[in-house]
């Protein structure tokens, strides 16, 4: 029965008002009886019958409000809790809840309250994902534009010196009847040494291009890296002779394989080793490693000279960043051999960096190694 007459006080507004006036109306019924009892025994000042009720009515009426409005105060808190959590939504608030304390329809408000509050939170935060996704959108765009500009300052860079040595020994030798055969052997020699870095450097810069693309093709088999370091070193045997460069080679295992393009994996070594000739000094050892873990295979290519600064080694993976000390006609390249490696690396979703201290540079590849039962 008590569960029955709780459930109508919370399951209705309607139907709690009307239980509040009853409760209230019961109570001054008892205590109306009361008085009229006392007033009428006691007969106080001698007072007509009238006087008497009328007293009666008015102690009863009184007691009345006063327990109607004790009783109401339960609901009118409510109320007031529900007003001050909609004034904080208003303000901003999202974090706010209310507590559902009643099946009625105040119960339904405090719910839609609640809907309410996770609704605009969760619009508050896509609102944030949306500004910061247009931030970077933005950002993306205007670094995209500042590349663009860069490629097309650093192709203009590193192409006018050998086409302008290209173009002035070339008028040289029109221009000038009297040069004797020997001059103008010595002049062409050089334009077509320059020409050939300039072709050079077309190739790098299409070469980037093309791994630059999404759509790019691999011929994926499974690879012995640890061959191909030693093949890659007998190739490079005539050079290292050329600037009388010592390689010295330690191989963990000389059966290690990864998946991947050979032809790809061999352009990352060629670069490196090309590098590591470049900025290395002569008469003094190229160190190569290849070693292994359980899960990757990892190739350092170490060689000694001027180190990379700290400030420059974040960015030497970057496209045509070259070091102002390193940027010179004798040992600057086409500034895109590190970037190009970087990126068949990144198709291998394999991992490169380089580390420099005192006069020895590290180049670091490491790439996921194949398991045996793969094999």
């Amino acid at each position: 029965m008590i569960k029955k007459i709780r459930h109508l006080f919370i399951s209705s507004f309607r139907w709690r008002l009307l239980i509040n006036i009853v409760i209230s109306y019961l109570f001054t019924f008892v205590v109306y009886s009361g008085l009229l009892f006392v007033l009428e025994q006691l007969d106080l000042f001698h007072l007509n019958i009238e006087i008497k009720y009328i007293i009666a009515f008015i102690i009863s009426l009184l007691l009345f409000l006063f327990i109607f409005f004790k009783l109401m105060n339960i609901t009118l808190k409510y109320i007031y809790d529900l007003s001050h959590i909609i004034q904080e939504v208003t303000a901003g608030d999202y974090d706010v809840e209310v507590p559902i304390k009643y099946d009625d329809e105040l119960g339904l408000l405090a719910a839609n309250i609640n809907a309410l509050t996770r609704t605009l939170k969760t619009q508050e935060k896509e609102g944030r994902i949306l500004k910061e996704n247009e931030r970077l959108a933005f950002d993306a765009e205007r670094n995209a534009e500042q590349q663009k500009n860069d490629l097309i300052t650093n192709i203009a860079h590193d192409l006018r010196t050998p086409l302008t040595t290209v173009v002035g020994y070339l008028e040289l030798i029109k221009n000038n009847q009297a040069l004797s055969k020997e001059d103008i052997q010595k002049y062409a020699s050089i334009a077509y040494e320059k020409s050939k870095r300039l072709q050079s450097m077309m190739d790098d810069l299409f070469e980037y291009t093309s791994l630059n693309r999404t759509n790019v093709k691999m011929n994926i088999g499974i690879l012995n890296i640890s061959e191909l370091i030693l093949q890659m070193v007998d190739e490079f045997y005539p050079t290292f002779q050329e600037h009388d460069l010592n390689p010295q080679v330690k191989i963990s295992d000389p059966n290690l394989f990864i998946y991947g393009d050979g032809q790809l994996i061999a352009r990352i070594f060629d670069n490196l080793l090309s590098n590591a000739v470049k900025y290395g000094e002569d008469h003094n050892d190229i160190h190569i490693e290849v070693l292994n873990d359980e899960i990757n295979v990892t190739i350092k290519i170490m060689n000694y000279g001027n180190p990379i600064s700290q400030e420059d080694l974040p960015y030497i993976f970057n496209k045509f960043y070259r070091s102002d000390t390193s940027r010179s006609s004798q040992t600057g390249g086409s500034g895109l051999g590190l970037a190009i490696a970087k990126n068949i690396v990144r198709m291998h979703n394999g991992e490169i960096f380089a580390t420099s201290h005192k006069n020895k540079t590290t180049f670091v590849v490491s790439f996921k190694k194949m398991q045996e039962k793969d094999l």
